[in-house]
Order: C-alpha cells, then structure tokens, then sequence
C-alpha cells in the first residue's frame, strides 16, 4: 500500500509539474503560435481579446476553432470579426473563401460591409476587387471590378491575373484606359520588387510579390492589348 501511494504521490508530482511547465512554455511561444496550435495562456489571451471586441482576435479565436471542429462557434466568430471591420485589413481572407457557402456571407452582405469600410479605408479595394472577381459568388461582377483599379493603393498582382483570366473566361472587353491602370499597378509591383515594401497598414495579397508573377501578370497583359 506504501508503495502504491508513493507511486500516486510521484505520478501526481509529475503531472502538476508537466501540467505547470506546460502553461508557463506556452507564455513564451505567443509569437510562433497562429490559429492552428493556439494553446495554454495564449489562447486564452486571444479569446479574451476576442470578447472584448479585437477584430483581428476574433478572425484568429474563429480559424482555432475550425480546426477545434467547432464550426458552428467558428462561423459566429467570424461573422462577428467581418461586420466589426472598420479598415480594409479587418476584411480577411475568409470573408471571401466563404462568400455564399454560409448563412451571414452572402455575397450582397459581403458586399455591402466592405463598401462600408472602403471610404475611409482605401486599401479595402484589393478585397472588393477580389470580391467582384470570385466566379463562385454572387458578386462576381467584372464592371465593379474594372471601378476598383484605379483605386488601388498597392501591388495586386495576382488578383489582376484573376482578373484578367476572368475577362477571357468571359469575352469581356478591357477598355484602353483600364490596361493603363493595370500598368501603373505593375510599376507598383516593381517599387516592391526594388525593395520598398508597402506600410504594415496595407492590405496585402496572400503572396509576397515575386519577378516571375509580374512577368506573368505583364505577359497576360499584353496578350489581352492585342
């Protein structure tokens, strides 16, 4: 009996030991933890952020739970964090992967929340760009994505590639001033290229920009002039 209380004694040592060092290691990985292995204090600084009304914690609170597999929680939090935006980088990615897949991202209500946001934020273009370029929702409009290059205020240059993929798919007619815009943008590219990276306040696409993208993107360009 003496032993096996011992034995229970060590077990449990070890355990609030490990249970211990658990939570406090994970008070110094915060910068290498995203929304997929979010854990320990972290995770529940972000949650507390998230409740508090945190745009960008409500987008990350909303990702851990997907993959927590509890997409009902995940959904409402990422409801939460599109129609709180107030800048065009609180419009993520999801906004537009889930664009009338689910109840709150129809592609009119998406629309109109970014429309919203896009007066007093100008980089919120890039995201009605790719909104009216996504073939599989029901915003896609080649006519409204045309109106939103000239106001781009960085390098797009893999959404103008949708674009201009899109314009072909369809047979639709890219006027002489909106190839124009389109050449700015790719001397926006270059200004990147050479090394000046946009403000940390500026959306931007999911990839860095590289020189073999701009070829493409210059390539595709000059194929719809001909």
């Amino acid at each position: 009996m003496d032993r096996a209380l011992r034995w229970l004694a060590i077990s449990s040592v070890l355990i609030g030991t490990y249970t211990a060092w658990w939570w406090i290691d994970s008070t110094h990985t915060c910068a290498t933890q995203d929304e997929y292995n979010l854990r320990g204090i972290c995770l529940l600084q972000i949650q507390e952020r998230a409740e508090k009304g945190d745009n960008a914690a409500q987008w990350t609170y909303g990702s851990y739970l997907e993959t927590e597999r509890r997409e009902a929680e995940a959904r409402a939090w990422q409801l939460r964090a599109m129609h709180g935006a107030r800048i065009g980088l609180g419009l993520r990615g999801e906004t537009l992967a889930f664009c009338d897949r689910f109840p709150g991202f129809e592609g009119r209500t998406v629309e109109a929340l970014m429309l919203r946001v896009a007066p007093t934020s100008p980089d919120a273009h890039l995201r009605l760009l790719q909104l009216y370029t996504h073939p599989r929702c029901g915003a896609f409009d080649l006519d409204k994505a045309s109106a939103q290059l000239p106001l781009l205020t960085q390098c797009a240059h893999l959404t103008l590639e949708d674009y201009l993929e899109r314009a072909a798919s369809a047979d639709y007619r890219i006027p002489a001033d909106t190839r124009t815009v389109i050449r700015a943008n790719l001397a926006l590219c270059e200004q990147e290229l050479a090394g000046h990276a946009p403000p940390d306040t500026t959306v931007q696409e999911f990839m860095p920009v590289r020189r073999k993208d701009v070829e493409a993107l210059r390539r595709r360009l000059e194929a719809a002039s001909r």
